[in-house]
């Protein structure tokens, strides 16, 4: 069920987008109390609805703000409930559950604040990685994502993106798929149920076919979004 925090986090995102000012809103997010964040976001749903949405829109504010690349992603200007996040901080220590960056997703990092962990999923969900790039596609289908119906939208944002990015070669019977695949292997659950994630979207029988990773060049499409 909807409430205040992810409704804010789906304005920000939502004028983010639009190129319009964002900083009444952010400024809520601010003065926003800790113990109230931490108690109403209380579900995986709702913690995946309003950190999405508050990623996806800091990833637009910071490249039309700071003008920088691949640099965005560690910038600690997300100021949430008097505390200041990273994208990275968002991403690898509260959706991914206090992981590291690089390590395929098998090892945990100790050293986030406990206001991180306390805010991090129960169960970490490999659709949220789509989801987060989503906001690359050229094509969007979701305007942001709703807590009502955050299942439906992962599932979307999850099939748009690996037909996107993935490729087949039935001469030599190989798939290449994106390589943050191969980058966060543990939350897919491994190779072989990245293949099997390939098979439902594609609905066919890939046995036959040999899984390799390309590069999934995200550096050179942040000059794409406006």
């Amino acid at each position: 069920m909807k409430n205040y925090y992810t409704t804010l986090s789906e304005e920000i995102l939502s004028l983010a987008k639009s190129g319009k000012d964002t900083v009444t809103l952010r400024r809520q997010l601010f003065y926003i109390r800790q113990a109230k964040l931490e108690k109403s976001l209380n579900t995986d749903d709702l913690k995946k609805t309003f950190w999405i949405n508050i990623y996806n829109a800091f990833y637009l504010i910071n490249l039309k703000e700071t003008k920088q690349g691949k640099e965005i992603f560690n910038l600690k200007r997300i100021k949430i409930a008097r505390a200041v996040f990273s994208l990275n901080d968002i991403e690898h220590g509260i959706l991914r559950k206090y992981k590291f960056r690089i390590g395929f997703g098998y090892i945990t990092n100790p050293f986030y604040s406990d206001f991180i962990k306390t805010l991090a999923v129960n169960k970490v969900d490999y659709r949220i990685h789509f989801a987060l790039r989503s906001i690359n596609l050229e094509k969007k289908t979701i305007d942001y994502f709703d807590c009502e119906e955050i299942e439906k939208q992962l599932t979307i944002v999850t099939k748009d993106f690996i037909r996107l990015e993935t490729e087949f070669d039935n001469e030599s019977k190989t798939i290449r798929a994106s390589d943050f695949l191969l980058s966060y292997l543990r939350d897919f659950g491994g190779k072989k149920s990245v293949k099997k994630l390939l098979e439902t979207v594609f609905e066919r029988d890939l046995n036959e076919y040999k899984l390799r990773f390309k590069t999934y060049k995200r550096t050179e499409k942040l000059q794409r979004v406006s």
